[in-house]
């Protein structure tokens, strides 16, 4: 039960982190555009993360159907 607590923690601290990162990347993106900059590197990189982000919510997803048919089953 330890360890599924800990991989829960694990990809709750990694969602976090991608959250934070298309944040930033998002921001750099209106930024370097406002400013008239080439932003195709900062839009590539926020789909890129945007996509990892989406996958770890598969993950945690997952996860928590697993901890939670596990619970059932010792229930039963």
């Amino acid at each position: 039960m330890t360890g599924d607590r800990d991989a829960r923690i694990a990809i709750a601290q990694a969602i976090a982190e991608a959250e934070n990162r298309v944040n930033q990347l998002r921001d750099r993106v209106t930024r370097l555009t406002g400013e008239g900059s080439d932003a195709s590197q900062a839009q590539e990189t926020l789909r890129t993360v945007s996509c990892s982000l989406g996958n770890l919510y598969i993950q945690q997803s997952i996860v928590r159907q697993l901890a939670l048919h596990t619970r059932t089953a010792q229930a039963d």
